[in-house]
């Protein structure tokens, strides 16, 4: 009674396990051709070795991306979970359908361990983090005294982020205005906070200064309009307020200092250089002063000579400390790979009336402007950024300045070169690493500068601008554009340069407009740097290259997956042909047995899976009719009527 009773309740149970499985198997079955396709699709998308990513995108504003288990993993890691619960149960199963269980769930593990494996392997793309781009301003000779109150206050209200740079002549607030030569400077701090910082709502907004010669605190020169140290001190703007996480988040300026600033305690505001971003840096911003004594110490010993010249040109070692400490942050930052900026006050090259190649004397014979201009071309630096001529100007893309070397302060002395030049940036589309473009942006506030037409090196210039009201000059002209001189409406404004891991770009902002006021047609300029694309003036964007190297290793998995989808599907038919037959027979066997009982129950195979199934269910059953003692037979049981 005991094994009887076992036996009804095991043939109850494999009815219900035969049902499950064959659920299961269709259910699998299904899976496994999608999940086969996703995982070639997949792995065809990661044999990709480089993606180029451009495209601005504020620095600052890019969250990190959140990590994450894909989508396609948890499928495939899902698929293999039931793989292992259908082939466990089809072990319980006759041999032949076992062998077939067993061909069909050790291929579907395999094809999805193969996909797990795939996107677990080190990928060679470039990372997917978002691109690094940053925008920021910058202009000289920003002072507000007398008339400049308005342009002034208007072009600083222009500025935005990320950063500002202040390319010297900050305040003209002391002598120039018959006031003391310093103790002015926080007053001028409060005009930027009001019209900067607390206009954007930022109190740590990078206002970054560099020394003019109205700012050097000289007392031997003639303009004393402030000292850099106070302009930096901790009741102005110091460097405190935005160089750290704490003070100004991601865009804090780490500012390394040259070393060499023996006049005071610190190199900011002097010389020095700060990769931007901080956290990933795309670019070096490196600020110096040039052809000037900076320090407020009457004994000019004490004060120090910011020049750059080597020793062997111009003998002088102290000379020759600041070229070395130049020329080795600027080959670091060629071999980064990074955008090169060179920012300062006074440029050996402009064509305006009044400035010229400033060298601060000439030691043995040369002039040590000329010498650094002529290096920082020829060297990779990508942007010169310079003010002091009250102008706006902008040059063709140049590799040396001419075999002449004006003595200082000379206008004239640099003769045209057309050798040096790269690109007449006519198109105003540059190619990185052909040569160095200047930007003289000197008219934030000051408009009083004319341009010079006969000067040799106005034709170092693709683009110029005087802001002056009245022009004295023949013809009276205000601007020059691609080797014409031109007059339409012109004035003050700012610069704005946005920098990527590819491309600089730039445009001038104006603030206000001061000459020819009612003309219609009004200056304007633009350029970008951009990676080499063709031969011919690099007018075209750079093309991006659509055919990556092949990644072999995931081809070859890719390969060996599709060969183990065509084995099991080849298999299956095999099985599935001789499945046919051995049903065929237990279905003739299963007929007799329904018949002796006196019913024949009602068939509706829906699969070759549900006839094994059948059948497989019909001898558990004939076991436990079996059991009993003797035959089943129509009529009453007990023997009576």
């Amino acid at each position: 009674m005991f094994r009887l009773q076992k036996l009804q309740k095991t043939g109850r149970e494999s009815g219900v396990i035969c049902d499950t499985l064959v659920r299961t198997r269709s259910f699998l079955a299904g899976l496994l051709l999608p999940l086969s396709v996703a995982l070639i699709t997949s792995a065809h998308a990661h044999t990709g070795a480089g993606v180029a990513i451009v495209g601005p995108v504020t620095y600052q504003s890019q969250p990190s991306p959140s990590p994450g288990l894909p989508l396609s993993e948890i499928v495939f890691l899902f698929a293999m979970f039931l793989s292992g619960i259908h082939l466990l149960l089809k072990l319980r199963q006759r041999p032949l359908v076992r062998l077939r269980s067993r061909l069909i769930g050790v291929s579907m593990i395999a094809i999805l361990g193969l996909g797990v494996v795939a996107f677990a392997a080190p990928s060679h793309e470039v990372s997917v983090t978002p691109p690094v781009s940053f925008t920021f301003y910058f202009g000289g000779d920003s002072g507000y005294y007398s008339g400049s109150l308005l342009p002034s206050n208007s072009s600083n209200r222009l500025i935005q982020s990320d950063f500002f740079l202040a390319l010297g002549d900050i305040s003209y607030n002391g002598s120039s205005r018959g006031y003391p030569p310093t103790g002015n400077e926080a007053d001028w701090c409060n005009f930027i906070k009001a019209n900067v910082q607390n206009r954007l709502s930022n109190s740590y907004f990078p206002y970054i200064f560099i020394t003019g010669n109205h700012d050097d605190g000289n007392p031997s020169t003639p303009q004393k309009d402030g000292y850099i140290d106070a302009f930096i001190a901790n009741n102005c703007l110091p460097l405190s307020a935005f160089n750290s996480t704490a003070t100004a988040g991601n865009g804090y300026i780490n500012f390394v200092g040259s070393g060499l600033c023996s006049e005071s305690s610190t190199c900011y505001g002097k010389e020095g250089y700060f990769d931007y971003p901080a956290a990933n840096p795309i670019a070096r911003i490196i600020t110096i002063t040039v052809a000037d004594s900076v320090g407020n110490s009457t004994d000019p010993t004490a004060n120090v000579n910011f020049n750059y010249c080597p020793l062997s040109v111009c003998g002088m070692s102290n000379l020759d400390m600041h070229w070395n400490w130049l020329t080795s942050v600027i080959a670091d930052a060629k071999a980064a790979g990074h955008w090169i900026i060179v920012a300062f006050h006074k440029p050996c090259l402009s064509p305006d009336l009044a400035t010229g190649c400033e060298g601060n004397g000439m030691p043995n014979g040369h002039n040590p402007n000329f010498q650094l201009e002529s290096y920082l071309m020829s060297h990779g630096v990508d942007v010169l950024l310079n003010a002091h001529a009250h102008i706006y100007a902008r040059s063709k893309q140049l590799t040396c300045l001419g075999s002449s070397e004006p003595p200082t302060g000379s206008t004239v002395g640099i003769k045209y070169d057309p050798t040096c030049v790269a690109n007449d940036g006519s198109s105003s589309v540059y190619t990185r690493g052909k040569g160095t473009v200047e930007v003289i942006q000197g008219v934030f506030s000051q408009r009083d500068e004319q341009l010079n037409f006969s000067r040799p090196d106005i034709n170092y210039f693709a683009k110029a601008m005087s802001a002056r009201g009245s022009l004295t000059i023949t013809p009276a002209d205000c601007c020059w554009v691609n080797g014409s001189p031109m007059d339409m409406a012109s004035g003050n404004g700012v610069g704005m340069m946005t920098v990527n891991a590819t491309q600089v770009s730039f445009t001038w902002v104006p603030s206000v407009f001061s000459h020819n006021t009612q003309n219609t047609a009004k200056f304007s300029d633009s350029f970008v740097i951009r990676p080499q694309s063709n031969p011919t003036n690099n007018t075209s964007p750079p093309t991006k290259n659509t055919s990556p190297p092949v990644n072999w290793s995931l081809l070859l998995l890719t390969s060996v997956a599709a060969a183990i989808v065509a084995i099991t599907v080849l298999t299956v038919l095999l099985v599935k042909r001789r499945t046919k037959t051995i049903a065929s027979q237990g279905s003739h066997l299963f007929q007799a047995k329904m018949l002796r009982r006196g019913s024949l129950p009602r068939f509706e195979p829906r699969s070759i899976s549900r006839l094994i199934c059948s059948y497989s269910l019909h001898l558990r059953r004939q076991k436990v009719d079996e059991a009993y003692a003797q035959p089943l037979v129509h009529g009453p049981s007990d023997g009576t009527e």
